[in-house]
């Protein structure tokens, strides 16, 4: 049986690695809007940016989730 500090553990652990996720797709978008903005290319750079940033998340989440 695992003990409650492991628990809270367990819960901090997916907890930073959602936030962190997050925050690196909602980066990742921005600034896809801002390069489209001023390259004056909508929609491709937003795009191609959204794209690559869910896939670094879902990298990131996966690598920090499967740390002991």
């Amino acid at each position: 049986m695992k003990k409650d500090s492991d628990n809270l553990r367990d819960v901090a652990k997916y907890t930073t690695a959602a936030f962190e996720m997050a925050a690196v797709i909602v980066c990742g978008v921005l600034g896809g809007v801002w390069a489209d903005d001023y390259f004056n290319t909508k929609p491709i750079v937003t795009l191609i940016a959204s794209l690559l940033s869910v896939a670094a998340g879902i990298y990131l989440f996966i690598k920090n989730i499967s740390k002991k």
